[in-house]
């Protein structure tokens, strides 16, 4: 999970191709600068696209993994995420919580929720 989000840290869209399945699927949970609300980037094309449209929107972004917890296949992230809009300059801060589900030690499936709760729900440690 670290190596995943130095990757995307950096922009290194080289990086996030050897750290995803070909199928690679990426839900992030904010819109804006370009992202489009419930978008889903599928494939290595996609998630290059998407670290594409990261640094046109943000001067700097750091998704720093506070917290990880192993779940089987699952990991259960919190980052917390710091960015400064390339624009407005305007800086943001925002707890997140990543659900990753890692197949031959890669990520196949990763996406980002807004509260704590949703994500203990989606890898089902608390009821709805």
């Amino acid at each position: 999970m670290r190596r995943i989000l130095a990757a995307f840290n950096a922009g290194d869209a080289d990086a996030m191709r050897t750290l995803w399945t070909a199928d690679g699927e990426w839900r992030p949970a904010f819109t804006g600068g370009g992202l489009v609300e419930d978008a889903v980037y599928r494939g290595h094309e996609a998630l290059s696209d998407y670290v594409a449209i990261q640094g046109e929107a943000w001067e700097r972004v750091v998704a720093d993994p506070v917290t990880l917890r192993e779940l089987g296949d699952r990991v259960l992230v919190r980052v917390d995420l710091d960015a400064i809009g390339r624009a407005s300059g305007i800086p943001l801060h925002q707890v997140t919580w990543a659900v990753f589900e890692m197949r031959g030690g890669r990520a196949a499936v990763g996406r980002v929720y807004t509260t704590e709760q949703e994500a203990l729900e989606a890898v089902g440690l608390t009821e709805p």
